[in-house]
């Protein structure tokens, strides 16, 4: 009988492997999506200032995917590492940073089989930790982070709120509804997603559906489904997993913002934590 584990790589993989290419043709032609990897960009940059113990220079990102944050850092001057499970994304990465002009490492890799000892001044588990197979991976994947980072660096992870009805974090918006429907338009593509629920265990905070994606562009219909499952996080649940790892300082701050407006509404909580 096949884990938890081999069912959520390999449906990950598989869906990845296919639909990488027409995520970076959307991802370039979609305004929005330049805006919000801006403004994600500033946030981590004010927070290497704000909380690590020296200058930053080198970024390991353990699940870049297209590379958005390890080449847009790139381009600000950091020395950067992204590793993706996926070989399809990491050389759809790799193609983006040739295209855009800059040096950046990026590799095949487990995010929970890192072997790096005291080699980066921050790191960045982005978009990641809620998806990964099991809590084991996820207390795997924070140990390894904390292993690899040099003393006073920082890591930067990020997960949906769970108290939070919004409607920016998609996993939230199927989990709360128990069903979602996404359509996204750019120019030459459209990308239509359906996605229901089989099964939410409320005590574990476990919840598995399936989503259907079907993609339209010119000349064809391309239909891609995955078998998604998703861990909702609390607070406490990440403040506990980045404790037991032995990260200190820990600091959360509301959607992105270095500064929390007085009356956040909280659909995403970004952590930012330092090792001794």
């Amino acid at each position: 009988m096949k884990s938890t584990r081999d069912i959520v790589l390999k449906a990950s993989r598989t869906c990845y492997a296919h639909m990488g290419y027409y995520e970076e043709l959307l991802a370039q032609r979609n305004r929005r999506y330049a805006e919000t990897t801006r403004r994600e960009l500033d946030f981590l940059e004010s927070a290497f200032r704000v909380h690590a113990g020296h200058q930053v220079r080198s970024v390991l990102d353990v699940a870049c995917g297209n590379g958005k944050h390890v080449i847009g850092l790139a381009h600000r001057g950091y020395v950067c590492t992204g590793l993706d499970y996926t070989p399809e994304r990491v050389q759809i990465a790799k193609a983006r940073a040739e295209r855009e002009g800059v040096s950046v490492k990026l590799l095949q890799g487990d995010a929970t089989r890192l072997k790096y000892d005291c080699e980066f001044d921050a790191a960045l588990a982005l978009y990641i930790l809620f998806l990964l197979p099991d809590d084991d991976d996820v207390a795997k994947c924070l140990r390894q982070i904390h292993h690899a980072l040099n003393s006073g660096g920082v890591l930067i992870c990020n997960t949906g709120n769970p108290f939070y009805n919004g409607e920016k974090w998609y996993s939230l918006r199927v989990i709360h509804r128990g069903y979602n429907t996404q359509e996204i338009r750019v120019p030459g593509i459209r990308q239509t997603s359906f996605s229901r629920v089989q099964d939410f265990d409320p005590l574990r905070g476990v919840a598995w559906w399936q989503e259907t994606s079907v993609i339209e562009t010119p000349d064809d219909v391309h239909v891609f489904r995955d078998r998604e499952r998703s861990r909702l996080f609390t607070y406490w649940d990440i403040l506990h997993y980045l404790q037991m790892a032995g990260f200190k300082e820990i600091k959360c701050y509301p959607d992105w913002k270095i500064k929390p407006p007085k009356k956040p509404k909280w659909d995403s909580l970004v952590f930012v934590s330092s090792k001794d």
